[in-house]
């Protein structure tokens, strides 16, 4: 699991709203929301934008 090394990194902080994007293979980058009430809320949002763009990253 990714999150298992970067919660030990200092400064860092893994609370749900977060998601990695991926694509051919490769880690591109990351989505994070806030805001919502509950992060269960927060990490579908940050679901539905990843969906929304996921024709546009399998290079």
């Amino acid at each position: 699991m990714m999150q298992a090394g970067i919660r030990n990194l200092p400064g860092a902080v893994v609370i749900a709203g977060g998601l990695i994007v991926e694509a051919g293979g490769s880690l591109v980058g990351a989505v994070g929301v806030s805001g919502a009430p509950g992060g269960d809320a927060d990490e579908a949002c940050a679901k539905a934008g990843i969906d929304a763009i996921r024709d546009k990253l399998d290079f």
